[in-house]
């Protein structure tokens, strides 16, 4: 809309915020998307995005100048606390859809619960596939590991944050998600599905892992992080604070927008 408006007379220049679904699914749904993306993207004076890699493909459909920085915390929560978590949970809070792949976040905890008689899953958040995953859980006879708590409030979910060790996120598609920040500002481990924007955030095997199309989660892959966790946790909330802070990125911005106004 503001691209017409600009072409029907408009004196306004456009400013774009691109999310991740907006340029790594929309443009491939088809030829008219992918043209629509396309003009408003060689449209906009300035775009934004949230991760190297989204950055480079908005880049390829036409954007001219980008800027990038995570969609990140309005704030720090408290360092996490040596000794404070719990090491056999694990939180998962991705909206309950196809693209967030829970079922897989299901199948991936059973297959580490059968190792691991401690571990326990919180999933949160609702969605579609809400109900499957209630009938799923019961048939895999998970009802005493699997707690499913639906959509949490903005303190009970950094409660939850701050009691797990561990933190599952497997979507399909994907660039920087807050919700993954969150869990790294509170030294929740992550376990991600291998996309490029995911390991702008993790080094397998250094500060989290990351599982490939079809990967199952080993206890044994777990145990070298495991040894050395409150220190990955602590690296975690440090890396978070001194690059994903939203004021700060936000105040660039706005900078950037008042250098370019005549």
């Amino acid at each position: 809309m503001a691209w017409l408006a600009q072409r029907c007379g408009v004196q306004a220049r456009i400013v774009g915020s691109a999310w991740g679904t907006d340029i790594l699914l929309t443009p491939q749904r088809n030829a008219v998307m992918r043209w629509l993306t396309r003009r408003v993207l060689r449209a906009c004076t300035l775009c934004t995005s949230d991760s190297a890699h989204m950055t480079q493909r908005m880049q390829h459909l036409g954007a001219g100048e980008v800027m990038t920085f995570p969609f990140g915390l309005e704030q720090m929560p408290p360092a996490p606390i040596p000794g404070h978590k719990n090491e056999a949970l694990f939180f998962a809070n991705r909206g309950l859809e196809p693209i967030y792949a829970p079922e897989r976040v299901l199948a991936v905890f059973a297959h580490l619960a059968a190792q691991w008689p401690e571990a326990r899953l919180v999933m949160a958040n609702s969605g579609s596939l809400g109900p499957a995953l209630q009938a799923q859980v019961a048939q895999q006879g998970l009802a005493e590991r699997v707690t499913l708590v639906g959509r949490l409030g903005a303190d009970e979910q950094a409660r939850y944050y701050a009691q797990a060790r561990w933190y599952l996120s497997l979507p399909q598609s994907d660039s920087v998600a807050v919700s993954v920040l969150e869990a790294m500002a509170h030294g929740a481990i992550p376990v991600l599905s291998d996309l490029p924007a995911n390991r702008e955030l993790v080094q397998d095997g250094r500060n989290g892992v990351i599982l490939k199309d079809g990967q199952v989660l080993e206890c044994a892959s777990l145990q070298p992080l495991a040894q050395r966790a409150d220190a990955v946790a602590r690296e975690l909330h440090e890396w978070v604070a001194e690059h994903a802070l939203f004021p700060e990125a936000v105040s660039r911005y706005v900078q950037r927008l008042e250098a370019l106004t005549p």
